[in-house]
């Protein structure tokens, strides 16, 4: 008899990773022997001063930016397999952060269905964070005037990404706003107590000054990983 599935949400993780461009399938390839069924890879170039740059190899050149989702069971291996050997022999350097996800629709047989949306968190998101991104969708051009101001707001670096908006005529008409259909995405991660001024440092760029040039939200990471770089340990 064959299995059916069926399409329901289960907690997890997203693993949000920055690395050098052309090497974000060797990461990806490297999740999956870990247990991940994937990740999506979307090209962006990164902003980071020299001192970032000689530590984590992320500097102002393309990268490639990978989403990968996992479920609680399967991020334990996947998070070790990032730190491991292989990212630096397979030369894969840049970071990682893991991103806490409360509902990720997938599907599941349905034997398991029942067992899945009523199974515990594994692995709940910690109540305490150190490290915060920062995420500005703000419209074409404005990206580097956030990244200057973030910069001097305590910032290291961040990685930019081409978007485009789907706002329509009668979005224009109910907010009042002239909506811009050409985006960028910032991503900036910071310290948790460097969030704030940067936040405020950006929030008072003239470009931003007018409705529907840009949004801003944090997002709280729950670890952060230098890739292809020894631990303290092994230094």
């Amino acid at each position: 008899m064959r299995a059916t599935t069926q399409m329901r949400y289960t907690h997890g993780k997203l693993l949000l990773s920055i690395v050098e461009r052309h090497t974000g399938e060797r990461l990806v390839a490297a999740t999956k022997r870990a247990g991940a069924r994937g990740g999506t890879i979307i090209l962006g170039r990164g902003t980071a001063e020299s001192l970032l740059l000689e530590r984590l190899g992320i500097g102002d050149t393309e990268k490639d930016v990978v989403l990968t989702l996992a479920t609680d069971e399967h991020i334990g291996p996947i998070m070790a397999a990032l730190r491991s050997s292989e990212m630096r022999e397979r030369h894969i350097r840049g970071v990682s952060m893991l991103i806490d996800v409360m509902g990720i629709l997938r599907h599941v047989h349905s034997d398991d269905a029942d067992a899945v949306s009523s199974a515990e968190r594994s692995s709940p998101m910690k109540s305490q964070s150190e490290y915060v991104l920062i995420t500005f969708i703000v419209n074409r051009g404005y990206a580097d005037d956030a990244m200057l101001a973030a910069r001097k707001a305590g910032a290291k670096g961040g990685t930019i990404l081409n978007a485009r908006g789907t706002g329509n005529e009668e979005d224009v008409k109910f907010f009042g706003i002239s909506l811009v259909p050409e985006k960028e995405i910032l991503l900036i991660l910071v310290e948790a107590a460097q969030s704030e001024a940067v936040l405020q440092a950006v929030r008072q760029l003239p470009c931003l000054a007018e409705p529907g040039s840009g949004i801003a939200f944090c997002i709280a990471v729950e670890e952060f990983i230098a890739l292809g770089t020894k631990p303290v340990n092994e230094r």
